[in-house]
């Protein structure tokens, strides 16, 4: 395993386990087992090490799930996958630990909205996968409301709010499934 790897899966594992307060490069440098100056030479400034963390998290996310639904191909299984993942609090804390660092350092603008656009078209192929209306305004339709359920969970951690994150998915993909037309009586 490259350090650089190493690095990644030390910062996924510190975002996942404790959040992005985590993310200090002392923290991910003592938990990759390396120095310090590894991690800066591979990631000069704080936001280009939070970019790749979640470029990282959010790939190996969404390919978890690509690999669910090519084992299952349902809505039940894109339902059950993402809720999962978004009651564990990932990706929300990815992308608001992101648009936190943007203000501060807006070179990570760009990069972010390549992101964006990455985990948009993923996010197609899994509707695809599952059967469900894949254009660009369902996958549109499908981000901004993962999100908005995850970022309402993590406000409040707990059962009610967990549920409604289960609830809510259903909801969309039974909203974004294509149905067949009521049969009219002759």
């Amino acid at each position: 395993m490259s350090i650089k790897q190493s690095i990644l899966i030390a910062g996924s594992t510190l975002l996942r386990e404790k959040g992005v307060s985590a993310l200090t490069q002392p923290q991910i440098a003592q938990a990759a087992g390396i120095k310090q100056s590894h991690l800066t030479y591979y990631f000069p400034k704080r936001a280009n090490l939070l970019l790749a963390i979640a470029e990282f998290t959010l790939h190996g996310l969404m390919d978890r799930i690509a690999a669910q639904l090519q084992a299952n191909p349902r809505e039940k299984t894109l339902a059950d996958g993402l809720a999962r993942l978004l009651i564990d609090g990932l990706p929300p804390r990815v992308l608001l630990g992101l648009i936190v660092a943007s203000d501060s350092d807006p070179d990570i603008r760009k990069p972010l909205r390549k992101l964006i656009r990455h985990v948009r078209l993923s996010i197609r192929h899994l509707l695809e996968q599952a059967g469900i209306a894949a254009d660009d305004e369902a996958a549109l339709l499908f981000h901004a409301t993962i999100i908005g359920l995850a970022v309402m969970h993590q406000a409040r951690l707990n059962r009610e709010s967990a549920a409604e994150v289960r609830s809510g998915l259903d909801r969309l993909i039974h909203t974004l499934t294509p149905h067949p037309a009521p049969r009219r009586r002759p």
